[in-house]
C-alpha cells in the first residue's frame, strides 16, 4: 500500500462515498500546482515529502528509545518484580553510593539493632536457646579508629521452639555483653574487617575483581586456623561496607556480588516501614553437607543502601528448625565528626 492509498483510507469513512481514483486525485494535486504528473519535479518534491516523513519518523523513534533507558534506570522507577538478582543488584549499583565519601578526620557512623539467637545452661545446667535484642551502634574513622557499642535489652525477645521457652523459665541470670569498646590498632581493624582500611580504600570498582577481593576477605570463608567464619561472600562484604571505603566501590559492590552463583531474589519485604528488595545467597555450613542456610539482605529500591538482613536455617537441626531466622539485623549509616557521638547527639 502506497502512501495515497494510506491517506485515501484515512480521509474517508466506510459509510462515506466512494473516494476518487489516485490518479484522479494526483492529476488535480497536478492541477495545482501547475506540472505534469510525470514531471521530474514531481517526482523531486515526491521524494522529499516521503523522506521529510521518514526522516521524522525515525527522529521521533530515535527520541523514544533515548528516553526508555532513563525511565527504566530512574532512580524513582520501580524495580520490576519479575527482575533476578543479578538484574536488581546491577540496577542499584547504577544508581551510585548511597553516601558521599567520608572526610579525613571524620568516621562512618552505622547503627541498627539486631535480634540474635543465644544459648547456654539454665540454673539446672540444661542448655537451652533464645532471642536477644540489642541495639548497637559503630564509628569507624578514616585513621582506622573503631569504637562499638551494644545495649542488650534485659529480657528476651522469643524461643525457638516451646522446649526453649520452658528451659528459660529456670534462668534468673541476666545477659552479660561489653557495652563500649574503642580501639585505634590497625591489626584489631585487620582482625575485625579482614584486611587493613588502606587496603579497602584501594580496592577496585570492576565487578569480577571486586569479588575476587571480596572473596578473599576472611569473613567469605571459613578459617582454616581456627575453625571459625563461613563461607558467605554476603557477610565479608556487609564487613566492607561498615568501613569508610571509596563511593565508587561501595556501588559498584552490589554488582561484584550480582557475579556470584547461588544468589536469587525473594519477595519484595519491609524494614521499618519502608519497602526492601530481598536479596539471598545460599551457603553450606563449614563441616556440614546437610546443614543449609540463607544470607538474605534487605536493600533500599531508591538509593541501594543496605537497611536490613537476616541468617535463615535451611535445614532442620536439634536445635533450630528449618526456616528459623536465628538473627535479624537493621542498618541505618551517616557520616559524623567524632566517634563521641551518632547524629543528632545520639
Amino acid at each position: 500500500m502506497n502512501e495515497i492509498d494510506q491517506l485515501v483510507r484515512q480521509l474517508y469513512s466506510a459509510d462515506s462515498p466512494p473516494p476518487p481514483a489516485p490518479e484522479v486525485l494526483w492529476t488535480s494535486q497536478e492541477r495545482r500546482i501547475g506540472a505534469a504528473a510525470g514531471s521530474p519535479r514531481i517526482h523531486r518534491r515526491r521524494r522529499r515529502r516521503r523522506f521529510a516523513l521518514a526522516f521524522g519518523l525515525a527522529l521521533a523513534g530515535a527520541a523514544v528509545l533515548a528516553i526508555l533507558p532513563v525511565l527504566r534506570h530512574s532512580p524513582s522507577g520501580a524495580i520490576p518484580e519479575n527482575a533476578s538478582a543479578a538484574q536488581v543488584l546491577r540496577t542499584l549499583a547504577g544508581r551510585g553510593s548511597s553516601l558521599p565519601d567520608v572526610p579525613r578526620g571524620s568516621f562512618l557512623y552505622s547503627a541498627g539493632t539486631r535480634i540474635v539467637l543465644s544459648g547456654g545452661p539454665n540454673d539446672d545446667g540444661i542448655n537451652f536457646n533464645a532471642f536477644i535484642r540489642q541495639h548497637w551502634q559503630l564509628w569507624v574513622g578514616r585513621d582506622g579508629s573503631v569504637r562499638q557499642r551494644v545495649r542488650t535489652e534485659r529480657a528476651y525477645v522469643g524461643y525457638p521452639t516451646p522446649r526453649d521457652r520452658r528451659l528459660a523459665q529456670r534462668y534468673t541470670k541476666l545477659p552479660d555483653f561489653p557495652e563500649d569498646t574503642t580501639t585505634h590498632s590497625q591489626a584489631a581493624f585487620r582482625d575485625g574487617f579482614g584486611m587493613t582500611l588502606g587496603t579497602m580504600r584501594r580496592l577496585p570498582t570492576q565487578a569480577s575483581a571486586l569479588a575476587r577481593a571480596v572473596l578473599a576477605n576472611p569473613h567469605a570463608h571459613a578459617r582454616r586456623d581456627t575453625g571459625s567464619g563461613l563461607n558467605d561472600p554476603f557477610q565479608a562484604a556487609i564487613q566492607i561496607l561498615k568501613t569508610p571505603v571509596r563511593p565508587a566501590t561501595r556501588a559498584a559492590m552490589w554488582r561484584a556480588l550480582a557475579t556470584l552463583p547461588h544468589v536469587r531474589r525473594l519477595p519484595d519485604e519491609y524494614v521499618a516501614g519502608t519497602r526492601a528488595v530481598a536479596v539471598a545467597l545460599r551457603f553450606v555450613m563449614p563441616g556440614s553437607k546437610h546443614s543449609i542456610w540463607d544470607h538474605v539482605i534487605l536493600l533500599d529500591p531508591t538509593t541501594g543502601a543496605l537497611i536490613g538482613s537476616r541468617y535463615v536455617s535451611r535445614s532442620d537441626s536439634a536445635e533450630v528448625p528449618a526456616g528459623t531466622a536465628t538473627s535479624r539485623w537493621t542498618y541505618r549509616q551517616a557520616i559524623v565528626p567524632t566517634l563521641r557521638r551518632g547524629p543528632l547527639g545520639r
